[in-house]
């Protein structure tokens, strides 16, 4: 089973995309607090969210939001200069807004999963790398597929 719960808060506000195909995504990233030792650490994990779940983090959340996301882990290795590095990212596939800051639109239902409504927003831009994603070859409309 593949499964990822974190807590943490946006870095940035979020911006929707449209993939090659014409789906709609978000790339974020999530900073997540960890304590070890009485000492915390910071995580910054770029996460990715599609569609309607997209839709409504782009249109409902700003930057230093705090969200809990559920959703997968995803893994490629990349080959630069002989060497080869993996690349971690989260696809989100529920968001649920928790607070924390007064930049958030209030919304009667704060969980955004694919059963939501959609409404498009056009937010500022992100700190996410976009050229990594490539959707052409998905046969699920929720499936993230990267460039070989």
């Amino acid at each position: 089973m593949n499964s990822v719960n974190l807590i943490g808060r946006i870095t940035k506000d979020p911006e929707l995309r449209s993939s090659s195909n014409g789906k709609s995504f978000v790339a974020f990233t999530l900073a997540v607090n960890e304590f070890s030792g009485g000492n915390q650490f910071t995580q910054f994990v770029p996460c990715f969210a599609w569609e309607k779940t997209a839709e409504n983090l782009a249109k409902f959340v700003k930057k230093g939001a705090q969200i809990s996301v559920e959703g997968s882990i995803n893994v490629r290795q990349e080959n630069a200069n002989g060497q080869y590095s993996q690349i971690v990212t989260i696809r989100a596939n529920r968001i649920e807004f928790l607070g924390g800051t007064n930049n958030v639109q209030s919304s009667s239902n704060n969980s955004f999963g694919s059963s939501q409504p959609s409404q498009p927003s056009q937010q500022p831009s992100s700190n996410f790398d976009f050229d990594l994603i490539d959707d052409s070859k998905s046969t699920n409309d929720d499936s993230i597929l990267w460039e070989e």
